[in-house]
Formats: C-alpha cells, structure tokens, sequence
C-alpha cells in the first residue's frame, strides 16, 4: 500500500516526465500501477515503438492510436519490420502523427538487404508545417508538386531511393524547407547517380554524405552543388566513378574518412593495384575543391591510400591546401608515413596540427599498395625534420592525442613520453625534430581520455626510450 500511496502522490507534471522516457509498450503497462496512473498513457508527447524479435508491433501500435487523447505530440518514433501488404497501415500511422502536429518523426523499416520492399511515403509528409526533424530509413521518396516545411532543421535520409522518377529530388527537398540546417544522406541512391543540390536552402550549415556499402554500383557518380554549407562529412567505403563538385565555396571544415567496415573487403580484393587506385584517384580528384577550408580532417585509411602520391608522383599529384587546422587519425605505423608526409607538406599554412594515434585495437592493417621497401627509422627521422624546418613554418600547436588510453596519469611531463608514445615511436620522433628547430613559440600538447598537458618547446627528448 506504501507504495501505491508513493504513486499517488507525483502530479500531473512529474507523471508524464516519467512517462515520456518509456517505450510505448511500458508507458501501457503502466495503467496497472494505480487509478492515477490508469490512462496517462493516452496523453504521451512521446511515442516511441520498436518492434522486438518474432513480435509484430502493428496490432498494439494500432491499438495504442485508437485510444489516444493527446492534442499534440512532440516524437514519433517507429522501428519495424516492412513488407508490402502493410502500407496502408503505415499511412494510417503516418497520418495520426501529422495530424498531431508531431515535431520530431523518425520512421525505421529496420530494412537489412538490398530485396527488403521500400516504403513509399506518403506526400502529405512533406507538408507537415510542425516538422522540426524528420528521418526516413528504408522508403522512396517521391515528392509531390508542392509541399512546406518551414519549421524543419534536421533532415536524416538513410538507406533512401531518393526520386526514382524526379532526378532533382534532394534539391526540391531542401527548397521545400527554408530553415534547414543539418542534412544527411547515407547509403542513399547506391545503385544511381546521386544529385546533392541543396543550393535551395541558404541555412544549411552541416552536409553529412555517408556510403558504408561496398557493393556501391561503381559506374555511378555523385554531384556536390552546396554554396552555403559551412561543415561537410564525407565518408565512403567504395568510391564512386566520378566526383563532380561544383560549389563548396562557404564550406570551413572539411572531413574525409572511409569507412572501417570495408576492412575484409579491402584484404581480399585491394591487393588489385587497379582497385587501390582507385582509393588514392578519388582522393586526389576530391581534396583540391577543399583546399580553403580552415579546418580539415582526414582518416587513417586515407593516410594509407597517399602513399603512391607521395613515394612514385611527388612532383604530379603535389597539391596545396589553405587550411590552419589540420587534424591526421594515424597511428604512425611504418605504411602511413608517407601519407602523413604528404599532408603536411600540402599544408604549408597550417598553425593547428594535431594527430589522433588509434588505439592498439583499431590500428589499420596494410592494405592499399604494397610499397617498396625501405628502412622506417632512417625516412622517417630524415622526414620529421624536414617536416618541421621546412614545411611547418607557421606552426604554433602540435597536439597527440591518445583516445582509450589505459593509464591516467603521466607525472613527469614531458619526460614519460617513452610511455605515451609506446608502439607509436614515430610520433615522438616528430617531438624530437621539434627540440633541434628554431620554433620558440611552439605549444606541444599530450593529451588521453583523462589528462590533458601541455608545454613549450621540448628541451630533451629520446624518442626510443
């Protein structure tokens, strides 16, 4: 009875915070706790239903609809298993959430292969003046003649058949949404070209274009027309043919990654120097459109993928970039010097540079190119230091940055770099190079999970210590 009572005392207030951190199913459940708690169900702002294993959720999601008295609803989040005979059922479920003025929608067919059916949504979706975010996985869009969304900012578009009959889809999106500013697009359109125009929204800010599939039909392209973006994503596991930019002129931050579930694709497949070429060419052709973004950003694999255009074209595949923060995911293994070589070379003007060594687990095999052999110390210490006198002129922070590191604290900075650069050699050597230059301004920064240290210019270091 005590706690019955307990129930009975939380108000109005206190009961739908409660019931608004449960899934649908719990939030029902909970009318059996007392008469207080009896119907507050049918008042949720937010519904969110995933549909559990060798369970269907449509009946008790139907049932659920029925029953609600709410006016409004703030998220409306449904995860299920798709097939074709439920799509009049998913409308209907659609509709309830419009017509509550749903502010956050984020519709998931839990969809798994490439012959998985793909929900078409419906148009009156794209006219929900209350939409503030909206995700759709597994389903085509096709829009219609008109739609408004004045209030959207966030648009997440994953796994999507974007306009199977209008090409322009993303661009007549974004023009439908005026307030938009973050869009991503992942794994969408792999079997077509895809057209990322989004030069229809003057507020967007962030472009996130993910392709994690390695099955991406490789004789397609993508276009980039995006003049407002400030921060662009780029992340792929299969390049495209062609990559054709054609306005990124407000973009600041640029980041560029391929992604670490191609790793036994590329252990059987890249060892095809044609296929790695490919890896290094779409580089190439990509980081000059980029080359006055203040901040850049590139991965390890991407590192690795530079080795030719360091060691075999030094002279023909040379480029330069403007940007002043340049931050290298590397965890200075001997096949990565050379990509780490060339990056900094290209950045004569960068004042930031900072290196994100991997811990032990993620460190990346050798994959792209096998490269001539050649003795690692004695490159690389000759690199470090031409690196540093020659090339980093402008240089006021170099920073390491050891993310999962196991140890917390490392007392006697800078002298313990023995142990913060363990099985990372090369990056102290960089520090060492740092010691014999003429750069007296120059911040090092050490930092893990748990500390973060900086100091001057190093007056001893021995980086095999």
């Amino acid at each position: 009875m005590a706690d019955i009572n307990m129930f009975e005392k939380l108000d109005q207030t206190e009961l739908q915070m409660i019931m608004n951190k449960l899934p649908m199913q719990d939030a029902v459940r909970t009318s059996l706790l007392s008469r207080q708690w009896k119907d507050q169900w049918r008042y949720l702002s937010n519904i969110v239903v995933k549909q559990p294993p060798r369970k269907e959720i449509e009946p008790s999601l139907t049932s659920f609809i029925s029953g609600y008295r709410g006016n409004k609803i703030h998220k409306f989040h449904v995860q299920f298993n798709y097939l074709s005979d439920k799509e009049e059922q998913v409308n209907s479920w659609m509709w309830f959430a419009v017509t509550k003025e749903v502010e956050v929608l984020k519709l998931d067919t839990a969809m798994d292969g490439d012959k998985d059916p793909l929900y078409l949504i419906p148009p009156f979706i794209f006219c929900c003046e209350s939409l503030v975010s909206l995700s759709l996985k597994g389903c085509v869009v096709e829009l219609p003649d008109s739609g408004n969304l004045p209030n959207l900012r966030t648009l997440f578009l994953i796994r999507m058949e974007v306009g199977r009959t209008n090409g322009g889809t993303i661009r007549k999106l974004a023009s439908m949404a005026p307030m938009l500013e973050r869009l991503s697009l992942v794994n969408c359109a792999r079997t077509r070209n895809l057209n990322v125009d989004v030069s229809g929204s003057p507020r967007l800010k962030e472009l996130s274009i993910i392709e994690t599939k390695v099955d991406l039909a490789r004789t397609t392209g993508m276009d980039i027309f995006a003049p407002s973006v400030k921060k662009i994503i780029f992340l792929y596991a299969s390049p495209r043919k062609d990559y054709n930019i054609y306005d990124v002129s407000n973009c600041i931050e640029f980041t560029f990654a391929i992604s670490e579930q191609l790793r036994e694709y590329l252990w059987t497949e890249v060892r095809e120097d044609w296929l790695s070429l490919r890896y290094h060419v779409a580089l190439l052709n990509l980081l000059p459109h980029f080359q006055n973004v203040k901040v850049l950003r590139i991965c390890n694999w991407c590192v690795q993928s530079l080795y030719k255009a360091e060691v075999y074209d030094k002279m023909k595949s040379r480029i330069t970039l403007f940007c002043t923060t340049l931050e290298i995911n590397t965890a200075f293994q001997k096949w990565e010097l050379p990509g780490v070589a060339y990056l900094v070379k290209a950045c004569p003007a960068v004042e930031d540079l900072c290196f994100v060594m991997a811990p032990k687990q993620s460190q990346i095999p050798q994959l792209f190119l096998k490269p001539n052999d050649f003795e690692e110390r004695w490159y690389w210490r000759h690199e470090a230091r031409s690196l540093v006198t020659a090339h980093l002129r402008n240089l006021k922070t170099m920073a390491f940055k050891l993310p999962g590191a196991r140890y917390h604290s490392l007392k006697l900075w800078p002298m313990d770099l023995g142990i913060f650069f363990k099985e990372r050699e090369n990056g102290a050597e960089l520090v060492a190079a740092l010691k014999q230059s003429s750069h007296k301004q120059l911040r090092v920064v050490l930092s893990t999970d748990k500390q973060h240290r900086s100091f001057g210019k190093p007056k001893r270091v021995n980086p095999r210590s």
